[in-house]
């Protein structure tokens, strides 16, 4: 009898266990979501969230067919340990979905425990007013530099103004290149006064010789009703000894054989050989553009770009600040305290010198360089320089420089390899203006390797787009 009842019981829990048997799918444990940074229906600003971060009860990992979107596109998520972080690149006044498919998260230890399906609902604040400094920094300025401010104001959100860059120096080669693309100039030509010729007792740059002094390609494009711009890659001796050397020459940080030891502390000593040097180069160039200035002239003037250089890269940061010092350029070499102080001198000393056609802009790296801004006082515009990167992340750099300095004018100060004008201006990023770097020696804009043909043409076509022909006489 008890052999019989034994019998049955097996029978029925086999049974029982045949009947509940689940697929290997339906057998998956689902990850248990301890935390999320942002909360289902919240409103956050698209100028300061730049990643969500979701927490698990268990050290997870993406898995190789996962799905994890935003409003239908495709992101890539990194994880340590038990958090998932997922790099966002918001824009105000937006409604967004964030979809993780079921599977795409699993445990490191056991790939059958994975995620459910999540999908987060939130949006992104309006962006706040704006209320632009509708005064220059300099108020001796002169009138042409005044209205070309006005009309940099008054266009400002409402259309962007083209600009092209000098093929190395002096001249409007990738202008020609623009016009014979798309059939018409770049509004703005940009300079640069790289290999600026010193005192007799310096040697031109690598032996070029460039002669700043004769600014006739300057003077016709001005009075084209063309705006003019100009950069100061600032070349220095490696060393004091090398003041002579004509290969002596560079603007990177070093150690006298890969770049210079000039000190830009130094700068602001009396007795220092780079006090020396440095007021020695600043006369010339303080001639320079006084030459523009009795044309009546006016410049945006970008000196001592990219300072900050790679110092608040993602790769350079240890728990949020900097590792080290990774100045591009000597003017950057000792850190921000420094870099500020050498800019209130260089707009001090051309002051000093009567220099009022200048309408100063300045270099963010927009990551986190914010100690290294001189101050209103100083600067009339927030430039940016941006390589590589697509329209949603040009937009959301856009928004944030934006929020970060609400009372400035932000332009594309430089760029390569962006995304399409139009993309960028119809999602938000509504640049003073652009400026595509140069390619060295291009003879066409086909296959260019910072801006092709068929950037410029989009960018020429727009309607949010001034061109030179479209410029009114700021004289």
């Amino acid at each position: 009898m008890k052999k019989q009842y034994f019998l049955i019981l097996f029978c029925l829990i086999a049974m029982l266990s045949c009947g509940d048997r689940n697929t290997p799918e339906e057998q998956k444990e689902v990850l248990e979501l301890k935390e999320q940074s942002i909360a289902e229906g919240a409103e956050v600003d698209a100028n300061t969230v730049t990643v969500l971060t979701l927490r698990y009860n268990k050290m997870v990992r993406i898995a190789a067919n996962g799905s994890i979107t935003l409003n239908g596109a495709a992101l890539q998520a990194t994880c340590s340990a038990m958090e998932v972080s997922i790099p966002l690149q918001l824009v105000p006044a937006t409604d967004y979905t964030l979809r993780i498919a079921a599977g795409s998260i699993v445990s490191v230890l056991d790939s059958t425990v994975v995620s459910g399906e999540l999908n987060l609902h939130f949006k992104t604040a309006a962006q706040k007013e704006q209320a632009i400094s509708t005064e220059l920094s300099d108020k001796n300025a002169i009138p042409q530099a005044q209205n070309v401010f006005a009309f940099l104001l008054e266009q400002y959100g409402k259309r962007t103004i083209s600009a092209a860059m000098a093929n190395v120096n002096w001249n409007i080669s990738e202008a020609n290149l623009v016009y014979t693309a798309t059939g018409k100039y770049p509004a703005m030509a940009t300079m640069d006064y790289i290999h600026m010729l010193t005192q007799t007792t310096h040697s031109p740059f690598n032996g070029w010789v460039v002669n700043y002094a004769d600014i006739s390609v300057l003077e016709a494009w001005w009075n084209s009703n063309g705006l003019l711009a100009a950069s100061w890659h600032w070349n220095v001796p490696r060393t004091e000894a090398d003041i002579t050397n004509t290969e002596g020459y560079t603007c990177t940080p070093g150690n006298g054989t890969t770049g210079t030891t000039f000190k830009p502390s130094n700068v602001m000593k009396e007795g220092t050989w780079e006090k020396r040097i440095a007021d020695e180069d600043l006369a010339v160039m303080a001639a320079n553009l006084l030459l523009l200035q009795e044309k009546n002239i006016p410049l945006l003037f970008r000196p001592y770009h990219e300072a900050s250089g790679n110092t608040y890269s993602e790769w350079n940061l240890v728990n949020g600040k900097p590792k080290g010092n990774a100045a591009w350029f000597w003017w950057g070499a000792e850190g921000a305290e420094v870099y500020k102080e050498l800019w209130k001198y260089t707009y001090e000393y051309f002051q000093s010198k009567g220099i009022h056609n200048l309408i100063w802009v300045w270099t963010s790296q927009n990551n986190g360089d914010t100690d290294w801004y001189p101050g209103d006082a100083y600067v009339d515009i927030i430039g940016q320089d941006i390589y590589n990167q697509g329209s949603m992340q040009n937009v959301a750099d856009f928004m944030k420089l934006q929020a970060t300095y609400p009372n400035k004018i932000i332009a594309l100060s430089e760029c390569g390899n962006v995304g399409l004008i139009s993309e960028q201006w119809t999602n938000g990023a509504r640049w003073s203006w652009f400026m595509p770097w140069y390619q060295y020696n291009a003879t066409t804009l086909d296959g260019h390797e910072h801006a092709n043909t068929a950037w410029w043409q989009d960018a020429m076509s727009n309607p949010n787009v001034i061109t030179r022909d479209q410029m009114p006489s700021l004289k």
